[in-house]
């Protein structure tokens, strides 16, 4: 019975170590694509990564939505850059896809400091 209970123990270890560089890879994969898509969509005109341009810096903008925990933050960038801030230069993109949204703001949440 005790060899069983390592067994199992065992199996979920290694189920564990192999999920968890997978899972490191995807999210990997959404950071890039999400810096393809602030690239593709000219997000650069406005937005350094470091410093003011027209509108605050990606780093800026990583620290300031990152304080509000990780899925309020995901869904206020999302909101942000899919409808536009008014009052600000910042322009709606309503034909990002909800995926795409995802992907620009893990993009922007990987440069918090």
């Amino acid at each position: 019975m005790k060899a069983l209970k390592l067994h199992r123990l065992a199996a979920v270890a290694t189920a564990f170590a192999l999920a968890v560089p997978a899972a490191h890879a995807a999210e990997k994969a959404d950071i890039a694509a999400g810096k393809a898509l602030v690239q593709q969509h000219a997000c650069f005109t406005c937005h350094a990564i470091e410093g003011t341009k027209v509108g605050p810096s990606f780093t800026d903008l990583s620290a300031k939505f990152a304080a509000m925990g990780e899925d309020k933050a995901e869904k206020a960038l999302d909101q942000d850059v899919h409808a536009g801030v008014q009052g600000t230069p910042m322009p709606p993109n309503p034909t990002l896809s909800q995926a795409e949204l995802d992907q620009i703001a893990d993009w922007i949440l990987s440069l918090k400091k």
